[in-house]
């Protein structure tokens, strides 16, 4: 089997917003980390030498992801590079809905999980998605081949990721689903989880 990338994969979810309390949908929406989620950052950042020692942090964006990926890289000395590709799913004109609503709305979530190929008006599909997730993995292993990679972005996005490499069927993404600033480890030779939803460091 060819080698793919010879560092390690790690994938970061950021840490938690008001939406993640709310339970509404923030997808491109820049909302910012909470007090509890910028101290989930601070802590994941100090013990993240215990999951691996990054030497490139990619990340959405977004500040919740930004601020997050930043807390690691102030613990090593490197700096956070910006990929858009990583932002989280956008629910255009549904932005800010709660997962309630979605789901009592003619079953949008189901929908949203279902077909790959549905769309919220002005937002993207599941497949749009995939799309821009994958190219963005792997641009950037590509050119880190034997480095130890971070990506921090979000839960939906993330999960999109997870169930194509897995299973080759982004519908599983729910099953997916990670705690805020949880670490993942992702081998892209074997395609195969080394760790899942690690959170040690909020112990």
């Amino acid at each position: 089997m060819k080698t793919r990338h010879s560092g390690r994969l790690g994938l970061v979810r950021h840490g938690q917003t008001h939406a993640n309390i709310d339970q509404v949908w923030h997808g491109y929406t820049d909302t910012p980390l909470t007090a509890l989620g910028q101290l989930q950052a601070q802590k994941l950042g100090s013990h993240f030498h215990h999951y691996m020692q990054p030497q490139v942090i990619y990340a959405s964006p977004l500040q919740r992801a930004k601020i997050t990926a930043q807390a690691i890289a102030d613990n090593h000395n490197i700096e956070v590079i910006l990929d858009p590709r990583l932002m989280e799913f956008n629910l255009g004109d549904w932005e800010g809905r709660s997962f309630q609503d979605l789901q009592e709305d003619g079953s949008i979530i189901e929908q949203l999980v279902s077909n790959p190929d549905f769309t919220a008006p002005n937002g993207e599909s599941q497949n749009l998605v995939k799309k821009r997730i994958v190219a963005a993995i792997e641009d950037i292993i590509d050119r880190h081949q034997q480095q130890n990679v971070v990506l921090v972005a979000h839960g939906a996005t993330l999960g999109i990721a997870l169930s194509h490499y897995l299973h080759d069927d982004t519908r599983r993404w729910p099953k997916y689903s990670k705690d805020n600033t949880a670490f993942t480890e992702l081998c892209l030779n074997s395609n195969s989880l080394i760790s899942y939803n690690n959170t040690a460091h909020l112990d």
